[in-house]
């Protein structure tokens, strides 16, 4: 991912299908499940693409959570880009009952992010994550198209570099709607301050269709509103057990 220079990192709240997320958010993942993704996205200036200079920046990542019991979930997330690589390791414990129609998380955890040869950087996360579920249904002036079903969740993260004593921020609003028992449609608003980078603002639609029993396939675009000039498309393999 590209940012005034600076390849970004971060694995957007994707979501999956009937209605629940497959990456948890808020929602505490029950003791035993495990979920894994893996991820190829690629990027590219619309200028360079209408000159046919087709030199896409790819980005490669994997995530994974298992459920902890206990309101508690294990998160590990890695990314490796053409200048960076990174990966983290958190625990997020759902304050909320698991059948509250709101739901709110915290997460903390550990990382290390290195850019190019240098040396690797240590990293501190603290999060948070807000969460609601939602019926089918449509007709409603605010919904945009009929469902069965759909979710809405924020996810505040910080970064602290150990290092260099900076912060990472990012802030993630995503609204995904389940269209049928395999189809979901997802839509996200990621907002990020990256040292030295202009703030970026990228808005990401995604189709996500089940191809079998606990294998689903994303297919995204990404496009930026303000602080980068790229857009991109991503493909993501998820498998549930």
């Amino acid at each position: 991912m590209r940012c005034t220079g600076v390849t970004v990192l971060g694995l957007g709240m994707v979501v999956g299908l009937c209605g629940a997320p497959a990456i948890a958010g808020p929602w505490a993942r029950p003791a035993g499940d495990v979920f894994l993704s893996f991820q190829i996205s690629a990027e590219e200036a619309p200028s360079d693409v209408m000159a046919g200079l087709w030199e896409p920046e790819t980005y490669l990542s994997a995530y994974a959570e298992v459920g902890l019991g206990h309101s508690l979930t294990l998160g590990v997330d890695l990314g490796q880009g053409e200048l960076s690589r990174q990966v983290v390791g958190f625990v997020r414990y759902s304050l909320s009952a698991p059948d509250a129609t709101w739901q709110f998380a915290v997460d903390a955890g550990l990382g290390v992010r290195q850019l190019g040869e240098a040396d690797a950087h240590g990293l501190v996360r603290l999060g948070a994550s807000l969460g609601r579920g939602f019926g089918g249904g449509g007709d409603a002036w605010y919904m945009p198209m009929r469902h069965q079903g759909g979710w809405v969740t924020l996810d505040l993260v910080a970064l602290y570099d150990l290092e260099v004593d900076e912060t990472i921020l990012q802030a993630e609003g995503t609204l995904g709607f389940s269209l049928t028992d395999r189809a979901s449609l997802v839509f996200s608003m990621k907002a990020e301050d990256w040292p030295d980078s202009d703030p970026l603002l990228t808005a990401s639609p995604s189709f996500v269709f089940q191809i079998r029993e606990g294998t689903s396939l994303r297919l995204g675009a990404r496009g930026a509103l303000t602080g980068s000039d790229a857009v991109g498309i991503s493909l993501s393999l998820w498998q549930e057990f």
